[in-house]
């Protein structure tokens, strides 16, 4: 099965730093230390439309969000239409360095990824 140009199948990724409209909306946006002390607790914070406003409304809105270490799930936190802000914070511990690694989904958009390198000393 091949996903050419089909973004409700895998996963979305921004193809450049130059970002469309559609990737700026949907590319989560990891905020959190680049350097962490092995097994010391710091926050993650996951913006979804922080580069430009996503549409949070009954018809189109961010249903998920998961984080991962690496390929290690994290949490996930589940969503709704117009009440909920597509913004989570979470404190996280990590023994190792890993990339996070964030998945969200937009109901009628698809899954899209976002990541951001983490040192652990």
């Amino acid at each position: 099965m091949t996903c050419d140009g089909d973004m409700l199948c895998g996963i979305n990724r921004a193809k450049s730093d130059e970002m469309s409209d559609m990737e700026k909306k949907h590319t989560p946006v990891i905020t959190a230390p680049d350097n962490v002390k092995k097994g010391e607790p710091f926050d993650v914070t996951v913006e979804v439309g922080k580069l430009l406003a996503h549409p949070n409304e009954y018809g189109h809105f961010i249903q998920w969000i998961e984080l991962y270490s690496g390929d290690t799930f994290l949490t996930r936190v589940e969503l709704t239409p117009v009440l909920a802000d597509p913004r989570i914070t979470v404190t996280v511990a990590l023994n190792h360095s890993h990339p996070l690694r964030v998945l969200e989904h937009c109901n009628l958009h698809g899954t899209w990824e976002g990541t951001k390198e983490i040192t652990v000393s």
